[in-house]
């Protein structure tokens, strides 16, 4: 996964986490909130993605060995 599919990716998975904020939060809510907790499920999201995209050709290869 290069770095357009992740930041693609993650543009898709955000998408559902802002409909979520929106649909789940109130007027009351602290506004500063989302937008920090975006921010912070954004890189985790990236760095899951990443992670998963490195693995994957490892454990390819490392059933390709066992066969």
């Amino acid at each position: 996964m290069n770095d357009r599919q992740l930041a693609a990716s993650t543009e898709r998975l955000m998408a559902q986490v802002d409909y979520y904020l929106h649909c789940e939060l109130d007027q009351e809510y602290d506004h500063e909130g989302p937008q920090r907790a975006r921010g912070r499920l954004r890189a985790a999201l990236q760095e899951e993605l990443l992670r998963a995209s490195t693995e994957a050709p490892a454990r390819e290869a490392a059933l390709q060995r066992r066969a």
